[in-house]
């Protein structure tokens, strides 16, 4: 895939050329468990999701509780569609946060879900890359699904090693459904929340603030 647009609106030029470097395909089956192993189960959004604040990636939606959650960080996507599934590009992160006290950062990865209603059809993840808040994936992620009625969860976490619980560092919920998707990718930038983001009047679970100290593996 080539001439790929970029912007938080979706459109403009080329994110210079791709990052300029190969990329890595991974497909749904989350060849990287073996090395990377956790838990962390998609979250299940409560109540309306919409576009209650300015700024969102395209097709980027939150819940009325995203007032209350501070940007943890903001990731580039590139997501594109065909006949044979949807291809989603994870190309890089930036101003991640890390955990309260800790001078060390994680090892980032992100670990995609299809959600199709309250169901998890698919996911993916990308494999650890260097410890930075700024990481470089240019990881491919496969999905062999219709992307009609369906959402992308994209969920950054952190692994800081040794026998520590993987860190949550931030979500992000798109609706495919608003894009117009085709072969070549559409690059949006999206910003990253806790997890109360996709919540309507009340959290969803309480990850939200404790995440980033000790989350659920």
């Amino acid at each position: 895939m080539t001439n790929m647009s970029h912007s938080g609106g979706g459109s403009g030029t080329s994110l210079e050329s791709r990052l300029q470097a190969p990329f890595l395909k991974q497909t749904s089956k989350e060849s990287t468990d073996s090395s990377y192993s956790d838990n962390w189960p998609p979250v299940v959004p409560d109540g309306q999701l919409g576009s209650f604040i300015d700024n969102l990636g395209p097709g980027q939606v939150v819940g009325r509780q995203v007032l209350a959650s501070p940007v943890l960080g903001e990731i580039h996507l590139g997501i594109a569609a065909s006949r044979s599934g949807i291809d989603v590009e994870v190309l890089q992160a930036k101003n991640l946060v890390v955990k309260p006290g800790i001078k060390i950062c994680p090892a980032p990865y992100v670990k995609v879900y299809l959600m199709e209603g309250k169901t998890c059809v698919a996911k993916a993840k990308t494999n650890a890359v260097r410890k930075t808040t700024n990481p470089l994936f240019q990881q491919h992620l496969i999905f062999s699904e219709s992307p009609r009625n369906k959402m992308l969860q994209v969920t950054v976490l952190g692994d800081y090693g040794r026998m520590e619980r993987k860190a949550f560092m931030g979500i992000a919920q798109i609706r495919l459904d608003d894009l117009q998707l085709g072969p070549e990718p559409l690059i949006g930038l999206y910003k990253l929340f806790h997890s109360s983001s996709l919540a309507g009047t009340g959290p969803i679970r309480k990850d939200s603030e404790t995440s980033l100290a000790d989350p659920a593996q």
